[in-house]
């Protein structure tokens, strides 16, 4: 049982290791799944006895999870700016929700620089988490261009 600890410490060392390659969301994303996945397998492990086993395997699995999201948002973002490089970044929305920047400022930056955006469920939580509006929302879907299938 304590290799199996270690073995799972270590996984999670060397998931969290990569950070400093990875995108600014990325990072989060493994942060923030660590510590969630942390939480919830340290409960799940003490319903069955083994807490810390449960919290490591949790936090692994979580910075992993988390860190692949993150990495996801990340290439949209290069991916759009490589299109249009004065595009204004889910990253950079964000910045301006948290610094309470008016709605009317952040659309207008939008259109100034022309950015489209092809938002899911999991960009809007993001987007909310950062105090960005249901109006600068809708219209960032409004920027959105047709799927082709």
């Amino acid at each position: 049982m304590k290799k199996f600890t270690l073995v799972v410490l270590v996984l999670s060392l060397v998931a969290l290791a990569g950070c400093e390659s990875m995108g600014p969301k990325s990072e989060k994303g493994a942060v923030v799944g660590g510590l969630v996945g942390a939480a919830a397998g340290g409960i799940i492990g003490n319903q069955v006895g083994n807490p810390f086993i449960g919290a490591g395997i949790g936090a692994a699995t979580g910075a992993v999870a988390g860190g692949l999201l993150g990495d996801a948002w990340d290439k949209q973002d290069q991916a759009a700016v490589a299109v249009n490089p004065n595009h204004l970044t889910l990253t950079k929305i964000a910045e301006m929700g948290d610094q309470g920047t008016p709605d009317a400022v952040i659309i207008s930056e939008i259109q100034r620089t022309r950015s489209v955006y092809q938002l899911n469920s999991e960009i809007i939580t993001y987007l909310k988490q950062h105090k960005i509006s249901d109006k600068v929302i809708d219209y960032m879907m409004s920027t959105a261009t047709p799927v082709k299938q």
